[in-house]
């Protein structure tokens, strides 16, 4: 068995370089520029830098990590982290925090706050230095008492109403309102919602986007939202029954998941896309390819979600000693608009 190899220490890199002890730990420690109360020759803390990547000197991290009070360790805690959104956004916090060194741990609170009051209890237990969260219903009190102990913290989808908070969100208004002109466009005139009944922000702007385009087109007698708790998704199969004897037209799926449980429930009962219906609705999913649903969908940037939301926490970890500063990040929507009703190959793109 051969001999285990020692850990090189900095008293080897001040022995190497010919150094004091102290003096390598003020450059190995970023205080080597005057602000840490002791200023080093820049010859001198290059060769020092040079020595450590020679000897392939690996910092302590845990000894690091409580000389500054942090653990480089973030949490974000989403609704359901199997849904195909916030997965792709996680994935992105993930990887930019990777180029930070950073490390992130995921939670899903499943729409439920005391699940979220848990999983942040838990976060905090684990030394965290910040928190990205898609609020819940019933959140807000929760989040504010973060927010009031100056803890850093960015939303992520979702507001909490009158709370100053930063947070990343679209501008579902404006989509909302964009996609539905779609159909509107197309010729369609009895167009429905389909929503949740839970009180989110995200949600509420996206029936106001609805309720302003179709007034605005002379149609508001035929606004109709049909709130569904996010528990009982199969009550969808009789509003589609019920809308289909009233001869509705077309729909307005608030979510991606409500769009994919409308689909297989209109596919179940012999119907047909847009023969018997017209559809549109935000994100797209791989099963409406399969089933040629030609729907438009609303784009959401997942890229930007995910940068925006960690460039500031960063920020917000980083001067986590001064008063908060809150910025709120609004997106633009793309719409992706398919021209040939028979056909999802052929679309194009609406820049919100």
């Amino acid at each position: 068995m051969g001999e285990r190899t020692r850990k090189i220490t900095i008293k080897d890199i001040a022995a190497e370089a010919g150094v004091s002890i102290a003096l390598v730990s003020f450059v190995m420690n970023g205080k080597s520029d005057g602000k840490g109360g002791y200023r080093v020759n820049k010859e001198t803390a290059e060769r020092i830098r040079s020595v450590a990547e020679h000897l392939n000197y690996q910092p302590n991290d845990a000894a690091r990590m409580l000389r500054s009070g942090k653990t480089n360790t973030i949490g974000v805690i989403v609704s359901d982290i199997s849904n195909k959104f916030f997965a792709d956004i996680a994935r992105c916090i993930e990887d930019r925090a990777y180029k930070h060194k950073y490390t992130v741990l995921f939670g899903s609170t499943d729409e439920n706050s005391q699940k979220l009051e848990n999983l942040i209890e838990v976060f905090r237990n684990k030394g965290i230095d910040g928190l990205i969260v898609v609020p819940c219903e019933g959140a807000d009190p929760i989040l504010r008492k973060l927010a009031d102990e100056n803890f850093p913290l960015v939303l992520l989808d979702r507001e909490v109403p009158g709370a100053d908070l930063s947070s990343v969100v679209l501008n579902n208004r404006r989509a909302g309102g964009q996609v539905t002109e779609v159909l509107v466009k197309q010729g369609c005139r009895k167009i429905e919602m389909i929503s949740y009944s839970m009180n989110l922000s995200n949600i509420r702007e996206r029936e106001e986007g609805y309720r302003a385009c179709m007034t605005e087109n002379g149609l508001g007698e035929y606004v109709r939202i049909h709130h569904l708790r996010h528990d009982r998704m199969d009550r969808i199969t009789e509003i589609l029954r019920d809308v289909r004897e009233r001869q509705v037209e077309a729909f307005v799926f608030a979510t991606n998941t409500l769009a994919l449980q409308g689909v297989t429930v209109i596919f179940r009962q012999g119907w047909q896309i847009p023969r018997d219906f017209s559809m549109v609705c935000f994100d797209t999913n791989e099963a409406f390819d399969l089933y040629k649903t030609a729907a438009a969908c609303v784009s959401q940037p997942i890229d930007r979600f995910g940068a925006e939301a960690l460039d500031l926490l960063l920020k917000s970890i980083e001067h986590r000693d001064q008063p908060m500063v809150c910025t709120r990040v609004v997106l633009s929507p793309e719409i992706i608009e398919y021209t040939d009703k028979e056909s999802v190959d052929d679309s194009t793109t609406v820049k919100g």
